[in-house]
């Protein structure tokens, strides 16, 4: 099975949906945080379980918390994790910035 790999800005992405979620309280920011661990213990158990999107993107919705969604994409030499992104933001925007991280994941790769 391919390694799986996150992109430059994935961290910052997580963080970001983090402090969200602890905008509300704590105990929120710490059970999405446990949802997001659960949603990539199945995705790299299981990285085909989302169909391809448009470019061929896959998106896990992070459930009970869909306002975000881990985007992440099968490489030549790996699974990128891509983002984890407000599902709700312009779809082309997300698109943009997903290519973006593709092309300098596969200038290092």
């Amino acid at each position: 099975m391919k390694p799986f790999k996150e992109a430059v800005g994935y961290a910052e992405d997580l963080q970001a949906a983090y402090d969200y979620y602890k905008a509300y309280n704590l105990e929120t920011a710490e059970r999405f945080l446990t949802a997001y661990q659960d949603a990539i213990r199945i995705l790299k158990g299981r990285p085909r379980i989302c169909r391809p999107r448009r470019n061929d993107w896959r998106q896990m919705i992070i459930q009970p918390y869909p306002n975000y969604s881990i985007f992440y994409k099968e490489l030549s030499f790996c699974w990128l994790l891509a983002g984890v992104i407000p599902a709700v933001r312009d779809p082309d925007m997300i698109q943009a910035r997903l290519l973006l991280r593709e092309v300098a994941e596969s200038e290092t790769g």
